[in-house]
């Protein structure tokens, strides 16, 4: 019992330590993230009404305070560093799943051994979540009946897109942090597990959202010491809880039985 608590209290303070350090990289991500969702439903700092995300306002005020100049240049460095540091967080925490002793210094190596993916993804990720929450909340408007009913649909099918998307990305980050395959191959396995076990993914996004909504919205002084400290880190495990049992699974065991069958 006694080691299993000394165990424990290390794996959480390498993860809050990852986490702090990860919050740091991604604040300009999270802000943007912020100023999007409040600009597009015309609340928060942007309209003068009441704030959306209260949790992040927190932090995104304190950000957007310096010179836009200077905004813009971490907002760049934060895109580009975003893929390679969630790659790192996936590695570390697919590693904690699978009971395998784990170091900090991990991270930061995955990370950059798969910076060149993780630039990629990374940058992909922010433009498509950009485009569909533009469509969904922002988006065009018309008075014509036929056009509103069709930006309707449009703006349903960018629901399921965003859903797809981010049941997706755990699975893509585990595959890219244990196997060395190109991106487009990457993404269509994940896509394929993605659509082989929705259902686990779509209720560990659900577990997410209603934490996320907690945090930030109902309870948003929470997120003074949620956000910093233990919540990326949380919210990754809990997907990789799930992408990274279905990868070792479907993937890794057959290509080392495929290895063993052609060393016998």
């Amino acid at each position: 019992m006694g080691e299993r608590l000394v165990n424990f209290a290390r794996i959480a303070h390498r993860l809050i330590a990852i986490n702090l350090f990860c919050f740091l990289v991604f604040l300009p991500v999270i802000s943007w993230f912020y100023l999007t969702i409040n600009m597009y439903i015309h609340a928060g700092a942007v309209s003068g009404m009441v704030d959306v995300l209260p949790g992040l306002g927190y932090f995104a005020g304190l950000l957007l305070r310096l010179p836009p100049v200077i905004f813009y240049a971490l907002f760049a460095c934060s895109i580009l560093l975003f893929g390679p540091f969630l790659l790192g967080l996936h590695a570390v925490v697919g590693a904690i799943i699978t009971s395998r002793h784990v170091w900090a210094s991990e991270f930061f190596s995955a990370a950059r051994q798969n910076a060149k993916q993780g630039v990629v993804l990374g940058a992909l990720y922010v433009l498509l979540v950009h485009l569909l929450l533009f469509n969904m909340f922002g988006g065009l408007s018309s008075e014509i009946a036929w056009v509103s009913v069709g930006l309707l649909i449009a703006r349903g099918v960018s629901v399921v897109f965003l859903l797809l998307l981010l049941v997706t990305l755990p699975f893509v980050c585990q595959i890219i942090v244990t196997i060395e395959q190109p991106l487009r191959v990457v993404v269509k396995n994940a896509l394929i597990l993605a659509r082989v076990y929705l259902g686990k993914g779509l209720l560990v996004l659900f577990g997410i959202t209603v934490y996320w909504w907690v945090s930030t919205i109902t309870l948003p002084a929470f997120s003074l010491i949620s956000l910093p400290f233990f919540s990326i880190a949380l919210t990754t495990l809990a997907q990789a809880s799930v992408s990274r049992s279905v990868v070792e699974q479907r993937l890794l065991a057959p290509l080392r039985r495929t290895q063993e069958n052609n060393s016998g």
